[in-house]
């Protein structure tokens, strides 16, 4: 199987996944940071990632007091989603336009945990500048990326007692910008060394509807921001045709609110790429 055909089945088989629906969280990838330098004038990287990512907002985050009712209180049920980290996919398709400028578009999954399927929540689209260059098979390269990213996620949680029935849904709107710098070390034509210190601003808007037979109640979260910054490190091993990238990132990041609390996170994950 030759390399168009590989990235051709990672892609198309990353899309089958996107026909499943059900609860997600907005989140944002922690980033196997893609080493910086490989790429030559007209080829394209495709690959897939699983990462535990960082939850941009969860229920008890709607909270904001200039609302139609007071914020109901949490549902037992829905604390498995009061997280901070979550499992996440990207498939993302990087493309080297001219000898420094890589364009690269991004779909972001995310995984609920049951069934524990990818569904669709947004997608970037970004710019990598590449600042220094590495030797076709070792030194130093260093690039520096913009991406614009766009989330839309939805919880829907159904509750029967007797006659009664209710149901509570949360939706979630996000969208910012990542700023990483990437810098690679290519030990040799089989393996590569990448850190990556980077910031993320993102705008999120939610609300929670509250739906019985007989009444209707929301709470909102006006748009207010969230930011983060931190370092990701990652090891590409180049096997054959495919790409192998485990990666960490430890990141520092804010919640919704005034009064939110700032969390540390530690968000491991791996992708698997090829390059055309």
């Amino acid at each position: 199987m030759n390399r168009a055909a590989l990235a051709l089945l990672l892609t198309s088989s990353g899309f089958a996944l996107l026909a499943s629906q059900g609860c997600a969280l907005p989140v944002v990838s922690a980033g196997n940071f893609l080493p910086a330098g490989d790429l030559q004038p007209g080829e394209f990287h495709a690959s897939v990632s699983m990462e535990a990512s960082r939850v941009l907002a969860g229920p008890s985050d709607v909270h904001d007091p200039s609302t139609t009712s007071a914020a109901a209180p949490i549902p037992d049920e829905a604390q498995k989603w009061q997280v901070s980290t979550w499992f996440a996919s990207d498939l993302t398709l990087r493309y080297q336009l001219l000898r420094r400028v890589t364009l690269e578009g991004q779909i972001k999954l995310t995984n609920p945990i049951s069934p524990f399927v990818p569904n669709l929540v947004g997608g970037a689209l970004g710019v990598r500048i590449r600042l220094l260059e590495h030797a076709p098979a070792q030194g130093f390269a260093a690039e520096i990326g913009l991406k614009a990213v766009g989330i839309s996620a939805q919880q829907t949680l159904d509750r029967t007692a007797g006659d009664l029935q209710q149901t509570d849904t949360w939706n979630y709107r996000a969208f910012g910008a990542e700023l990483p710098l990437i810098v690679t070390y290519r030990v040799n034509s089989l393996m590569a060394v990448t850190a990556s210190p980077f910031l993320r601003a993102y705008y999120i808007r939610a609300w929670h509807n509250l739906d019985t037979l007989s009444t209707h109640e929301q709470t909102i979260l006006f748009f207010t921001p969230v930011l983060s910054g931190g370092l990701g490190v990652s090891f590409a091993f180049d096997l054959g045709p495919l790409q192998l990238a485990p990666g960490l990132a430890m990141e520092l990041a804010t919640r919704p609110g005034d009064n939110a609390n700032t969390h540390v996170l530690f968000e491991p994950g791996v992708s698997v790429g090829t390059h055309f």
